[in-house]
């Protein structure tokens, strides 16, 4: 068969997904000449080696069950100790083991939740930006984006309730409302409050992807949107941030009648979730080794944030402004307002390519608007994988990329500040 014989075989909906920018990110991330400042990986040192050998061990000798076909719904020691995880103060989700699903990683719950909800058309609203992972899974359904406007608070709940005046047929809201990716902005209380609210008042779902809550370096806990309203949300749980992300070990907390539908799908998917693997998860929960092994994380991740904002405030032109997050593994670079004339002259993802020549990378900010136009001057910047070191570098080669770029504007005359 040739290859055009074989491409002929391919699906419509195939043929219509386009290269996915996570894997052009992974691969970036692979890259040992590169300092990489894109993925969301987190530190390779910050994964509990020896903790899951010891884990491994009382598996191994435990139930001989974890090697067998497991239930679709997940790997019942799991689902019974997960509710008290999910109660934590990060978090407060209201649940039982019967309105648990588990998913290989969140991801897989994301598309999943793309293919039970979706049909071709549909509305769907998300944060402007948003997750672009988000997107890549719900993109293959054929949404229609309704972008929802967000300040240095997050969403904005008076946006969010005109969206669904203007369009009553939005089927969910997808948000991050904790240490957002991409912008590491939370929403607080009393903006969830109002979310919340408006999800009632108007009959609507939210689905809360909350992968960093666990992150937080300073600041109070917050309730998750789920804790205030737990019929409208299907709150998305991972332990890829807070174990290792090979295990594939996330999830979701739904009402019953969503847990149900996602169940049959996944049973036509994937049948089940490895239960070796689940029941390491299920472990690392029972002997307390997770809150010991947060605070060594976030040992490891603060003071990266710190030397890389330090390091754009030091590095970046003043036409440059970013959110100091208190927690997750991101720091967003936007434009500031007065200088959105620049919109159009400077090409982010020609600067990638030079800033990859030159052995650092980063994420341009197009991918993350849902109804992008190609020419937003933005980038997120991850810390979480590099060394304090490696971060510094990484950030003023890229900072001498902008300062040479502006300089070559100002000499073309087109741009003075």
């Amino acid at each position: 068969m040739t290859k055009a014989e074989l491409g002929s075989l391919l699906s419509k909906k195939i043929k219509g997904i386009k290269t996915s920018p996570i894997r052009d990110i992974l691969k970036l991330t692979e890259n040992k000449d590169v300092i990489s400042l894109n993925g969301g990986y987190p530190a390779p040192e910050s994964f509990p080696v020896k903790t899951i050998e010891e884990l491994t061990q009382i598996v191994v000798n435990g139930d001989p069950n974890v090697f067998q076909y497991q239930k679709t719904e997940g790997y019942q020691p799991l689902l019974d100790i997960l509710p008290s995880f999910l109660s934590r103060k990060n978090r407060q989700v209201i649940s039982t083991p019967e309105n648990i699903a588990i998913t290989a990683g969140s991801q897989q719950a994301l598309d999943m939740i793309g293919r039970m909800l979706i049909d071709p058309g549909d509305k769907i609203a998300v944060e402007s930006p948003t997750y672009l992972g988000a997107l890549q899974a719900f993109n293959p359904n054929h949404p229609q984006y309704i972008e929802i406007a967000a300040d240095n608070d997050g969403v904005i709940p008076a946006s969010l309730e005109q969206a669904f005046i203007d369009h009553p047929e939005i089927k969910f809201f997808y948000t991050i409302p904790t240490f957002q990716n991409p912008t590491g902005k939370t929403i607080p209380l009393q903006r969830r409050k109002e979310i919340a609210d408006i999800l009632k008042k108007y009959g609507k779902l939210a689905i809360e992807d909350d992968p960093y809550s666990e992150t937080r370096f300073e600041g109070e806990d917050l309730p998750s949107l789920q804790s205030i309203a737990p019929d409208n949300v299907i709150h998305l749980f991972t332990f890829s941030k807070t174990f290792a992300p090979g295990f594939r070990i996330g999830g979701l907390v739904a009402p019953k009648e969503y847990i149900e539908a996602f169940n049959k799908l996944k049973q036509g998917m994937v049948l089940f979730t490895g239960g070796f693997d689940q029941a390491l998860v299920a472990e690392y929960i029972r002997g307390g080794y997770l809150d010991k092994h947060i605070q060594e994380i976030l040992d490891i991740y603060r003071p990266r944030r710190d030397a890389m904002a330090q390091a754009i405030t030091e590095y970046f032109p003043n036409i440059f402004e970013f959110t100091v997050a208190q927690g997750g593994l991101f720091i967003w670079v936007s434009l500031k307002k007065e200088f959105q004339r620049l919109t159009g002259l400077l090409n982010m993802k020609e600067l990638l390519d030079k800033a990859i020549k030159a052995g650092v990378s980063f994420v341009p900010g197009s991918p993350f608007f849902a109804n992008s136009k190609g020419d937003e001057i933005a980038m997120r910047l991850n810390f979480s994988n590099q060394s304090e070191e490696n971060i510094v570098d990484g950030v003023r080669m890229i900072g001498e990329l902008l300062n040479t770029e502006l300089s070559r504007l100002q000499t073309l005359g087109v741009f003075n500040y």
